[in-house]
Protein backbone atom coordinates (compact mmCIF):
# COMPACT_ATOMS: atom_id res chain seq x y z
CA UNK A 1 0.00 0.00 0.00
CA UNK A 2 1.00 3.73 -0.46
CA UNK A 3 2.86 5.09 2.22
CA UNK A 4 0.48 6.53 4.63
CA UNK A 5 -2.60 5.64 3.35
CA UNK A 6 -3.67 3.22 6.02
CA UNK A 7 -5.44 3.90 8.77
CA UNK A 8 -2.53 1.89 11.16
CA UNK A 9 -3.15 0.17 14.67
CA UNK A 10 -0.22 0.26 16.68
CA UNK A 11 1.97 -3.69 15.95
CA UNK A 12 2.06 -5.48 19.56
CA UNK A 13 5.24 -7.40 20.79
CA UNK A 14 3.13 -10.37 20.69
CA UNK A 15 -0.66 -10.88 19.54
CA UNK A 16 -4.38 -10.96 22.06
CA UNK A 17 -4.25 -14.88 21.23
CA UNK A 18 -0.87 -15.60 23.23
CA UNK A 19 -1.76 -13.80 26.04
CA UNK A 20 -2.33 -15.42 29.62
CA UNK A 21 -4.93 -14.20 32.16
CA UNK A 22 -1.57 -13.18 33.84
CA UNK A 23 -0.86 -11.02 31.33
CA UNK A 24 -3.95 -9.00 31.26
CA UNK A 25 -3.92 -8.47 34.75
CA UNK A 26 -0.31 -6.81 34.19
CA UNK A 27 -1.95 -4.91 31.13
CA UNK A 28 -4.91 -3.77 33.41
CA UNK A 29 -2.44 -2.24 36.39
CA UNK A 30 -0.60 -0.62 33.67
CA UNK A 31 -3.32 1.29 32.37
CA UNK A 32 -4.30 3.72 35.56
CA UNK A 33 -0.26 4.37 36.02
CA UNK A 34 -0.57 5.87 32.61
CA UNK A 35 -3.08 7.72 32.87
CA UNK A 36 -2.03 9.27 35.89
CA UNK A 37 1.46 9.82 34.36
CA UNK A 38 -0.46 11.53 31.58
CA UNK A 39 -2.19 13.78 34.86
CA UNK A 40 0.45 14.81 36.05
CA UNK A 41 2.79 15.34 32.93
CA UNK A 42 2.66 19.47 33.37
CA UNK A 43 3.83 18.97 37.19
CA UNK A 44 7.49 19.47 36.28
CA UNK A 45 8.56 20.83 39.75
CA UNK A 46 7.22 17.40 40.85
CA UNK A 47 10.57 15.88 41.11
CA UNK A 48 12.36 12.91 42.80
CA UNK A 49 15.48 13.93 42.68
CA UNK A 50 15.20 17.75 42.87
CA UNK A 51 18.05 18.91 40.23
CA UNK A 52 17.47 16.43 37.30
CA UNK A 53 14.52 16.17 35.30
CA UNK A 54 12.87 12.93 36.06
CA UNK A 55 9.60 13.79 37.59
CA UNK A 56 6.62 11.50 39.33
CA UNK A 57 4.95 11.38 35.80
CA UNK A 58 7.98 9.76 34.63
CA UNK A 59 8.66 7.50 37.53
CA UNK A 60 4.76 6.19 36.69
CA UNK A 61 5.47 5.64 33.11
CA UNK A 62 8.47 3.75 34.03
CA UNK A 63 6.48 1.51 36.41
CA UNK A 64 3.71 1.24 33.23
CA UNK A 65 6.92 -0.13 31.58
CA UNK A 66 7.47 -2.83 33.57
CA UNK A 67 3.93 -3.40 34.23
CA UNK A 68 3.22 -3.49 29.88
CA UNK A 69 6.45 -5.34 29.10
CA UNK A 70 5.29 -8.03 32.25
CA UNK A 71 1.67 -8.26 29.92
CA UNK A 72 3.70 -8.24 26.69
CA UNK A 73 1.43 -4.73 25.84
CA UNK A 74 4.41 -2.41 24.69
CA UNK A 75 4.12 -1.42 20.87
CA UNK A 76 7.07 -2.49 18.65
CA UNK A 77 5.82 0.01 15.95
CA UNK A 78 3.60 2.56 17.67
CA UNK A 79 3.63 4.99 14.75
CA UNK A 80 3.10 1.97 12.18
CA UNK A 81 5.08 3.43 8.61
CA UNK A 82 5.56 6.42 10.31
CA UNK A 83 7.97 4.70 12.95
CA UNK A 84 10.75 4.46 10.68
CA UNK A 85 10.97 8.30 10.05
CA UNK A 86 10.69 9.20 13.85
CA UNK A 87 12.78 7.13 14.72
CA UNK A 88 15.38 7.82 11.72
CA UNK A 89 14.86 11.29 13.14
CA UNK A 90 15.96 10.47 16.36
CA UNK A 91 18.90 8.69 15.57
CA UNK A 92 20.50 11.06 13.00
CA UNK A 93 19.84 14.43 15.30
CA UNK A 94 21.18 12.34 18.38
CA UNK A 95 24.49 10.89 15.85
CA UNK A 96 25.24 14.81 15.51
CA UNK A 97 24.84 15.51 19.27
CA UNK A 98 27.41 12.02 19.56
CA UNK A 99 29.75 13.51 16.89
CA UNK A 100 30.20 16.76 18.16
CA UNK A 101 30.54 15.83 22.38
CA UNK A 102 33.32 13.33 21.24
CA UNK A 103 35.06 15.61 19.05
CA UNK A 104 34.58 18.97 20.46
CA UNK A 105 32.05 18.41 23.95
CA UNK A 106 31.46 16.76 26.76
CA UNK A 107 30.65 12.46 26.10
CA UNK A 108 28.53 12.52 29.61
CA UNK A 109 26.29 15.46 28.83
CA UNK A 110 25.49 13.32 25.36
CA UNK A 111 24.27 10.40 27.37
CA UNK A 112 22.52 12.43 29.74
CA UNK A 113 20.79 14.47 26.87
CA UNK A 114 20.35 11.17 24.64
CA UNK A 115 18.59 9.66 27.65
CA UNK A 116 16.44 11.97 27.62
CA UNK A 117 15.24 12.14 23.87
CA UNK A 118 15.46 8.66 23.93
CA UNK A 119 12.64 8.49 26.66
CA UNK A 120 10.92 11.16 25.42
CA UNK A 121 10.38 10.36 22.07
CA UNK A 122 11.19 6.89 22.16
CA UNK A 123 10.25 5.56 24.76
CA UNK A 124 6.99 7.00 25.54
CA UNK A 125 5.28 6.54 22.44
CA UNK A 126 5.56 2.36 22.75
CA UNK A 127 3.88 3.35 26.01
CA UNK A 128 1.03 5.30 25.33
CA UNK A 129 -0.30 4.25 21.26
CA UNK A 130 -2.90 1.76 22.20
CA UNK A 131 -4.55 -0.39 19.48
CA UNK A 132 -8.20 0.89 19.89
CA UNK A 133 -8.35 5.07 19.52
CA UNK A 134 -10.61 5.23 23.01
CA UNK A 135 -7.50 4.80 25.25
CA UNK A 136 -5.90 7.84 23.88
CA UNK A 137 -9.13 9.83 24.31
CA UNK A 138 -8.69 8.73 27.97
CA UNK A 139 -4.94 9.63 27.90
CA UNK A 140 -6.38 13.20 26.32
CA UNK A 141 -8.96 13.81 28.97
CA UNK A 142 -6.24 12.51 31.54
CA UNK A 143 -4.14 15.39 30.19
CA UNK A 144 -6.83 18.38 29.64
CA UNK A 145 -7.99 17.59 33.63
CA UNK A 146 -4.11 17.53 34.57
CA UNK A 147 -3.80 21.00 33.00
CA UNK A 148 -7.06 22.50 34.00
CA UNK A 149 -6.67 21.40 37.61
CA UNK A 150 -2.93 23.23 37.52
CA UNK A 151 -4.48 26.02 36.12
CA UNK A 152 -7.43 26.54 38.47
CA UNK A 153 -5.52 26.30 41.54
CA UNK A 154 -2.77 28.55 39.76
CA UNK A 155 -5.62 30.96 39.54
CA UNK A 156 -6.69 30.70 43.06
CA UNK A 157 -3.29 30.84 44.56
CA UNK A 158 -2.23 33.91 42.89
CA UNK A 159 -4.79 36.07 43.51
CA UNK A 160 -5.04 34.78 47.00
CA UNK A 161 -1.76 35.51 47.70
CA UNK A 162 -2.05 38.62 45.79
CA UNK A 163 0.68 37.36 43.52
CA UNK A 164 3.26 36.83 45.95
CA UNK A 165 6.59 35.31 45.00
CA UNK A 166 7.51 35.18 48.45
CA UNK A 167 4.52 33.07 49.32
CA UNK A 168 4.08 30.72 46.34
CA UNK A 169 7.65 30.04 46.90
CA UNK A 170 6.96 27.65 50.29
CA UNK A 171 4.19 26.01 47.47
CA UNK A 172 6.76 25.49 44.90
CA UNK A 173 9.48 26.47 42.76
CA UNK A 174 8.89 29.46 40.88
CA UNK A 175 5.14 28.89 40.92
CA UNK A 176 4.87 32.84 40.59
CA UNK A 177 8.13 34.02 39.40
CA UNK A 178 9.52 37.52 40.40
CA UNK A 179 7.74 39.41 37.59
CA UNK A 180 4.15 37.81 38.98
CA UNK A 181 3.77 35.89 36.36
CA UNK A 182 2.27 32.57 36.31
CA UNK A 183 4.68 29.65 36.08
CA UNK A 184 2.69 26.91 38.31
CA UNK A 185 4.35 23.49 37.94
CA UNK A 186 6.13 24.15 35.82
CA UNK A 187 8.54 26.54 37.26
CA UNK A 188 8.18 28.75 34.87
CA UNK A 189 5.77 31.05 33.64
CA UNK A 190 6.25 30.71 29.12
CA UNK A 191 6.06 26.45 29.80
CA UNK A 192 3.10 27.29 31.21
CA UNK A 193 1.69 28.81 28.55
CA UNK A 194 3.08 26.39 26.25
CA UNK A 195 1.43 23.59 28.22
CA UNK A 196 -1.92 25.45 27.88
CA UNK A 197 -1.48 25.99 23.93
CA UNK A 198 -0.99 22.79 23.71
CA UNK A 199 -3.73 21.25 25.84
CA UNK A 200 -6.22 23.56 24.52
CA UNK A 201 -6.66 22.10 21.62
CA UNK A 202 -7.75 19.03 22.99
CA UNK A 203 -10.41 20.41 24.94
CA UNK A 204 -12.02 21.92 21.92
CA UNK A 205 -11.45 18.01 19.91
CA UNK A 206 -12.93 16.52 23.41
CA UNK A 207 -16.20 18.87 22.72
CA UNK A 208 -16.44 18.18 19.28
CA UNK A 209 -16.65 14.28 19.76
CA UNK A 210 -18.93 15.00 22.49
CA UNK A 211 -16.88 13.27 25.16
CA UNK A 212 -16.99 16.55 27.18
CA UNK A 213 -20.26 18.26 27.64
CA UNK A 214 -19.98 22.23 26.92
CA UNK A 215 -20.22 23.14 30.93
CA UNK A 216 -16.61 21.22 31.59
CA UNK A 217 -15.43 22.36 28.37
CA UNK A 218 -16.02 26.18 28.53
CA UNK A 219 -15.12 25.63 32.74
CA UNK A 220 -11.69 24.17 31.09
CA UNK A 221 -11.25 26.63 28.71
CA UNK A 222 -11.95 29.46 31.57
CA UNK A 223 -9.27 28.19 33.63
CA UNK A 224 -7.11 27.76 30.74
CA UNK A 225 -7.48 31.02 30.07
CA UNK A 226 -7.08 32.37 33.49
CA UNK A 227 -3.68 30.33 33.49
CA UNK A 228 -2.73 31.65 29.94
CA UNK A 229 -3.63 35.38 30.88
CA UNK A 230 -1.77 35.36 34.33
CA UNK A 231 1.65 34.03 32.45
CA UNK A 232 1.83 36.88 30.79
CA UNK A 233 2.98 34.88 27.76
CA UNK A 234 3.39 36.51 24.47
CA UNK A 235 4.60 33.67 22.41
CA UNK A 236 1.95 31.75 24.60
CA UNK A 237 -0.85 33.75 23.66
CA UNK A 238 -0.36 34.34 20.26
CA UNK A 239 0.26 30.58 19.60
CA UNK A 240 -2.92 29.39 22.34
CA UNK A 241 -4.92 31.79 19.94
CA UNK A 242 -3.40 30.15 16.52
CA UNK A 243 -4.09 26.65 17.50
CA UNK A 244 -7.43 27.70 18.54
CA UNK A 245 -8.25 29.21 15.25
CA UNK A 246 -6.46 26.38 13.21
CA UNK A 247 -8.60 23.71 14.86
CA UNK A 248 -11.76 25.73 14.29
CA UNK A 249 -11.32 26.38 11.10
CA UNK A 250 -9.44 23.17 9.85
CA UNK A 251 -12.78 21.41 11.32
CA UNK A 252 -15.24 23.66 10.43
CA UNK A 253 -18.75 22.95 11.00
CA UNK A 254 -21.69 23.55 12.66
CA UNK A 255 -20.34 22.83 16.41
CA UNK A 256 -16.79 24.49 15.25
CA UNK A 257 -18.62 27.52 14.01
CA UNK A 258 -20.84 27.88 17.51
CA UNK A 259 -17.72 27.40 19.45
CA UNK A 260 -16.09 30.12 17.62
CA UNK A 261 -18.95 32.38 17.70
CA UNK A 262 -19.66 31.85 21.39
CA UNK A 263 -15.63 32.46 22.22
CA UNK A 264 -15.27 35.91 20.05
CA UNK A 265 -18.40 37.00 22.02
CA UNK A 266 -17.01 36.80 25.27
CA UNK A 267 -13.64 38.15 24.01
CA UNK A 268 -15.98 40.88 22.72
CA UNK A 269 -17.74 41.23 26.16
CA UNK A 270 -14.98 41.22 28.51
CA UNK A 271 -12.92 43.67 26.34
CA UNK A 272 -16.15 46.51 25.91
CA UNK A 273 -16.86 45.69 29.70
CA UNK A 274 -13.13 46.91 30.83
CA UNK A 275 -12.48 44.01 32.36
CA UNK A 276 -8.86 45.06 34.08
CA UNK A 277 -6.29 42.61 32.29
CA UNK A 278 -3.59 40.92 35.05
CA UNK A 279 -0.60 43.82 35.00
CA UNK A 280 2.06 41.13 33.42
CA UNK A 281 -0.10 40.35 30.37
CA UNK A 282 -0.77 43.64 30.38
CA UNK A 283 3.29 44.94 30.09
CA UNK A 284 4.17 42.24 28.36
CA UNK A 285 1.56 41.16 25.64
CA UNK A 286 -1.03 43.38 25.51
CA UNK A 287 1.05 46.33 25.07
CA UNK A 288 3.17 45.00 21.98
CA UNK A 289 -0.24 44.08 20.11
CA UNK A 290 -1.78 47.46 20.69
CA UNK A 291 1.57 49.26 19.35
CA UNK A 292 2.83 46.65 17.18
CA UNK A 293 6.34 46.64 18.51
CA UNK A 294 6.95 43.17 19.35
CA UNK A 295 10.38 44.27 21.54
CA UNK A 296 7.92 44.90 24.12
CA UNK A 297 7.25 41.27 24.03
CA UNK A 298 9.12 40.38 27.40
CA UNK A 299 12.62 38.96 26.66
CA UNK A 300 12.33 39.12 22.53
CA UNK A 301 15.51 41.69 22.55
CA UNK A 302 17.35 39.03 24.40
CA UNK A 303 16.46 36.05 22.52
CA UNK A 304 17.53 37.27 19.43
CA UNK A 305 20.95 38.44 20.37
CA UNK A 306 21.44 35.01 21.35
CA UNK A 307 19.72 33.82 17.81
CA UNK A 308 22.30 36.17 15.87
CA UNK A 309 25.10 34.89 17.89
CA UNK A 310 24.42 31.41 17.22
CA UNK A 311 23.35 32.31 13.40
CA UNK A 312 27.05 33.80 12.88
CA UNK A 313 28.17 30.67 14.22
CA UNK A 314 26.46 27.82 12.71
CA UNK A 315 28.37 28.15 9.63
CA UNK A 316 31.49 26.46 11.47
CA UNK A 317 29.54 23.99 13.03
CA UNK A 318 27.88 22.70 9.63
CA UNK A 319 29.90 19.36 9.62
CA UNK A 320 30.41 18.67 13.08
CA UNK A 321 28.82 20.51 15.87
CA UNK A 322 30.08 22.18 19.01
CA UNK A 323 28.83 19.27 21.34
CA UNK A 324 25.44 18.91 23.50
CA UNK A 325 25.67 21.82 25.72
CA UNK A 326 28.35 23.54 24.52
CA UNK A 327 26.66 26.57 22.93
CA UNK A 328 26.56 28.09 26.20
CA UNK A 329 30.34 27.93 26.63
CA UNK A 330 31.44 29.46 24.37
CA UNK A 331 28.76 32.25 23.81
CA UNK A 332 29.47 35.65 24.57
CA UNK A 333 26.12 35.65 26.85
CA UNK A 334 27.26 32.14 28.45
CA UNK A 335 23.50 30.68 27.31
CA UNK A 336 22.17 28.66 25.71
CA UNK A 337 20.22 29.89 22.32
CA UNK A 338 16.22 30.03 22.66
CA UNK A 339 15.77 28.64 19.64
CA UNK A 340 15.87 24.79 19.03
CA UNK A 341 16.73 24.50 15.49
CA UNK A 342 19.67 26.84 15.69
CA UNK A 343 20.99 25.16 18.98
CA UNK A 344 20.72 21.34 17.45
CA UNK A 345 22.56 23.15 14.69
CA UNK A 346 25.63 24.51 16.39
CA UNK A 347 25.81 21.26 18.76
CA UNK A 348 25.05 18.74 16.43
CA UNK A 349 26.01 20.19 12.93
CA UNK A 350 23.35 19.86 9.91
CA UNK A 351 23.17 15.99 10.85
CA UNK A 352 21.28 16.50 13.94
CA UNK A 353 19.14 19.48 12.08
CA UNK A 354 17.62 17.09 9.57
CA UNK A 355 16.82 14.85 12.06
CA UNK A 356 14.61 17.10 13.84
CA UNK A 357 12.87 18.50 10.67
CA UNK A 358 12.43 14.91 10.04
CA UNK A 359 10.54 14.59 13.67
CA UNK A 360 8.44 17.41 12.61
CA UNK A 361 7.34 15.85 9.45
CA UNK A 362 5.87 13.56 10.82
CA UNK A 363 2.70 14.62 12.91
CA UNK A 364 2.42 17.15 9.33
CA UNK A 365 2.28 14.03 7.01
CA UNK A 366 -0.31 12.27 9.47
CA UNK A 367 -2.66 15.50 9.48
CA UNK A 368 -1.96 15.63 5.66
CA UNK A 369 -2.93 12.03 4.94
CA UNK A 370 -5.72 11.96 7.47
CA UNK A 371 -7.71 14.93 6.97
CA UNK A 372 -10.04 13.29 4.30
CA UNK A 373 -11.17 10.45 6.31
CA UNK A 374 -11.08 12.73 9.78
CA UNK A 375 -10.94 16.20 9.65
CA UNK A 376 -11.16 16.56 13.68
CA UNK A 377 -8.08 13.94 14.05
CA UNK A 378 -6.28 16.11 11.62
CA UNK A 379 -7.28 19.68 12.87
CA UNK A 380 -6.58 18.15 16.33
CA UNK A 381 -2.61 17.32 15.22
CA UNK A 382 -2.14 20.57 13.65
CA UNK A 383 -3.41 22.82 16.49
CA UNK A 384 -1.27 20.96 18.17
CA UNK A 385 1.94 21.11 16.13
CA UNK A 386 1.92 24.61 15.68
CA UNK A 387 2.27 25.62 19.29
CA UNK A 388 4.93 22.76 19.14
CA UNK A 389 6.86 24.62 16.51
CA UNK A 390 6.24 28.13 17.81
CA UNK A 391 7.77 27.05 21.17
CA UNK A 392 10.70 25.18 19.32
CA UNK A 393 11.78 28.65 18.27
CA UNK A 394 11.94 30.13 21.52
CA UNK A 395 13.35 27.23 23.33
CA UNK A 396 16.28 25.42 23.85
CA UNK A 397 16.20 21.35 23.73
CA UNK A 398 12.55 19.89 23.82
CA UNK A 399 12.79 16.83 25.41
CA UNK A 400 10.59 17.40 28.60
CA UNK A 401 7.25 15.32 29.07
CA UNK A 402 5.09 18.48 28.75
CA UNK A 403 6.40 19.39 25.00
CA UNK A 404 6.38 15.77 24.21
CA UNK A 405 3.38 13.89 25.14
CA UNK A 406 0.42 16.07 23.55
CA UNK A 407 1.94 15.91 20.44
CA UNK A 408 2.85 12.01 20.68
CA UNK A 409 -1.31 11.62 21.73
CA UNK A 410 -2.49 13.73 18.95
CA UNK A 411 -0.84 11.90 16.38
CA UNK A 412 -1.93 8.74 17.88
CA UNK A 413 -5.64 9.75 17.72
CA UNK A 414 -4.97 10.10 14.29
CA UNK A 415 -3.98 7.18 13.22
CA UNK A 416 -6.12 4.86 14.80
CA UNK A 417 -9.53 3.83 14.09
CA UNK A 418 -12.63 5.72 15.98
CA UNK A 419 -14.61 2.87 17.10
CA UNK A 420 -13.62 -0.98 17.77
CA UNK A 421 -11.19 -1.93 15.53
CA UNK A 422 -10.31 -5.33 13.69
CA UNK A 423 -7.08 -7.07 14.06
CA UNK A 424 -4.13 -5.60 12.85
CA UNK A 425 -3.94 -7.81 10.04
CA UNK A 426 -7.18 -6.91 8.98
CA UNK A 427 -6.41 -3.19 8.74
CA UNK A 428 -7.33 -1.68 5.69
CA UNK A 429 -8.27 1.63 4.18
CA UNK A 430 -11.67 3.03 4.80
Amino acid sequence: MAFGTTIYEPAWATEDQDRTPYHYAMLRLAEPMLILAVFLVPYITWRIVPSYLFTVSDALFCIAAVLLLAGRGVAICPLGEWWIVWLSGIALMLLGFFVGSIVNGDPLRWIIVAGQYGFAFAVLPSLLLRERRESLIGFATALVMGVTVMELFGTIVYYGTNASYAQAQRISFEFITGTHRLGAFMADANWNAAMIAMTLPFVLYLARIGRLNWVFTFAALGALCSGLLLSGSFSGFTSTALGALIFLLLDWGKRSAGTLVIILSLASAAISTGVALPTAFQNRVANALEQGDINQAGTFTGRMELIHEAWNMVGDTSLIGLGVDQFRVVSVSKAPVHNMYLLVWAEGGLASLVGWLLILFVPLGVAMRRFAFDRSAAALVVAVLVPFIVFSNASPHMYSRSWVVPLILAIGIAITRPGPTKPVAAASME
